[in-house]
């Protein structure tokens, strides 16, 4: 399986720390006193400088995610050489969609003119990206497609975020929203490539976890059979971030840890889901600990952009040159649900092809 192309885009609004902490003290002084509003933000920069968190990306008011997503399909079809109807399967993955029936792959398969595409949708909050990677490369390895696009459109943040708290302790479950950052992404897979990719995923799922994590829907106590949440408010993203990051840490660890055929490959790349580069750090010495340098942390940089993190740091991993065809590459992932994953490839890219 050859990467032929994997382009990224992101929003032009680029959003500090301070702007969202202003905003959400201004919305919530109706709630709070002057000393509470100063304990919560306090608070919240303290959970920002753990994390790891700086600025995130996010639409200005006259961007749509619907121009992003064309945007970066289109770019990543020029990289490939490709035109749309090349592209036989497209995949879309992620949290980010306007309905929940019919598939949002749909709209881009129109929008982009991909006459010989198929498609479908792939959800697993923030691994949808790596599983359908998965879905993708066995559907090449078995010759059901030859040229498939992973596409995704991670523009979730105003739609489901909570700006008014009711009182400091709100961002026990409400801090991870303002981590999170907007991108689009589009990854070109092709069957061109002749060489072996040594490619190996392995996935776990912890599913009485999945209250940890949420963006419920109104029928949520129908389909939970569990009692909800305390948090659960229909359509907005609730966390409960510590225990999420402790169960999510120790379990990928684990994961690492009892998966022979992952943890005897020795990669020169790491890429991790970008939650916090705190997080990145514990996963990196529980696992390797000699070998934590070789880790590409995004988080810093571009905040939690969902499941369009690790192709965004793929992305600009390859520009800047720390991406090579060639490179043995390793992926961990924890999610929502809760899931764990890791994931094993060379990465072909066919640069040695052009350059031929």
């Amino acid at each position: 399986m050859r990467f032929a192309a994997i382009e990224c885009l992101l929003p032009s609004h680029r959003v500090g720390n301070d702007e969202l902490i202003a905003e959400v003290l201004g919305r919530s002084a109706a709630h709070m006193n002057e000393r509470q509003l100063r304990q919560l933000d306090r608070s919240f920069r303290v959970l920002f400088d753990a994390a790891g968190t700086k600025v995130r990306y996010l639409r200005a008011p006259e961007e749509t995610a619907h121009d992003f997503v064309v945007g970066v399909a289109n770019a990543a079809l020029r990289r490939s050489g490709m035109s749309p109807g090349d592209i036989d399967l497209l995949i879309w993955v992620g949290v980010g969609r306007g309905f929940l029936e019919p598939a949002t792959s749909v709209v881009f398969q129109d929008a982009l003119h991909m006459v010989n595409a198929t498609c479908f949708d792939v959800l697993d909050a923030c691994a949808s990206w790596l599983r359908a990677l998965h879905v993708a490369h066995a559907h090449i390895r078995n010759g059901d497609y030859r040229n498939v696009m992973i596409l995704n459109g991670e523009f979730n943040f105003r739609e489901y975020a909570d700006f008014e708290f009711k009182s400091v302790s709100d961002l026990q479950h409400n801090f991870s929203t303002f981590t999170i950052g907007e991108a689009a992404t589009a990854t070109i897979l092709s069957a061109d490539s002749d060489e072996g990719d040594d490619f190996y995923a392995s996935f776990r799922t912890h599913g009485d976890l999945r209250n940890l994590c949420m963006i419920p829907l109104p029928n949520l106590a129908q389909f939970n059979g569990a009692p909800a949440d305390a948090h659960a408010k229909p359509l907005t993203f609730y966390s409960h971030a510590k225990e999420l990051f402790e169960f999510g840490i120790s379990k990928l660890i684990d994961h690492y840890n009892t998966e022979a055929r992952i943890k005897a490959f020795t990669p020169e790349i790491v890429f991790g889901h970008a939650a916090s580069d705190a997080a990145s750090t514990r996963i990196a010495k529980g696992c390797n600990a000699e070998n934590d340098h070789i880790y590409y942390f995004a988080h810093a940089r571009f905040g939690n952009t969902v499941s369009a993190s690790v192709p965004l740091a793929m992305a600009h991993a390859e520009k800047e040159g720390r991406l090579k065809d060639g490179a043995k590459v390793m992926i961990a992932m924890a999610s929502a649900g809760l899931s764990t994953g890791w994931t094993r490839f060379t990465y072909h890219n066919g640069a040695g092809e052009r350059r031929g």
